[in-house]
């Protein structure tokens, strides 16, 4: 795969256990994406293009739900309030040290050593605060880039990671149950 490694627990399990734990108790709780970037910024651009990708795949009845965090998801605070989710996923490009195009997922109050970039209220911090005030779980996941800088295009490695992501998350999708109405 590129020379990409996985980490310990493959990020794609690790999603699929905590939906699995949230639905398993409470099954009609819904899961946020929330992807953050910088379109003008190569590699930061990621998590945007995550949430991009299954805006117009997911199925809309589903309780995964992807929001466009831009460059400054707390600015999506109050949608997330609203939602009260059992799960919210920071979707973004951060510095783990690895091999471009390794994915990992953390959980918002242990991500130290984790560097997203360019913005101005840490994930971890973002995440902490939702926990505390919906009550429910967030998690970083953390795509390593190839390069940030201003005005280059989204490297090849990254778009495959980013389908890889989607595909995850249409393959959570067919077992997420549906919105109640």
């Amino acid at each position: 795969m590129d020379g990409k490694k996985t980490l310990p627990l493959s990020w794609n399990e690790q999603i699929k256990q905590s939906l699995w734990k949230l639905w398993n108790s409470f099954p009609e709780a819904p899961v946020v994406l929330i992807g953050v970037g910088n379109p003008l910024m190569g590699d930061d651009a990621a998590g945007l293009l995550v949430i991009q990708k299954l805006k117009t795949s997911l199925p809309a009845a589903k309780l995964i739900i992807p929001v466009d965090g831009g460059p400054a998801p707390e600015n999506c605070s109050g949608l997330i309030r609203r939602l009260k989710p059992g799960l919210v996923f920071f979707i973004d490009a951060g510095d783990m040290g690895e091999i471009p195009g390794t994915v990992g997922v953390f959980a918002a109050n242990k991500a130290d050593g984790v560097t997203a970039f360019g913005h101005s209220l840490p994930l971890s911090v973002l995440g902490q605060y939702l926990e505390a005030e919906v009550g429910c779980h967030s998690f970083l996941q953390i795509i390593q880039p190839e390069y940030i800088d201003f005005d280059l295009p989204v490297s090849q490695t990254i778009l495959a990671t980013v389908d890889e992501i989607c595909d995850a998350w249409m393959e959570a999708a067919a077992f997420a149950p549906k919105r109640p109405e």
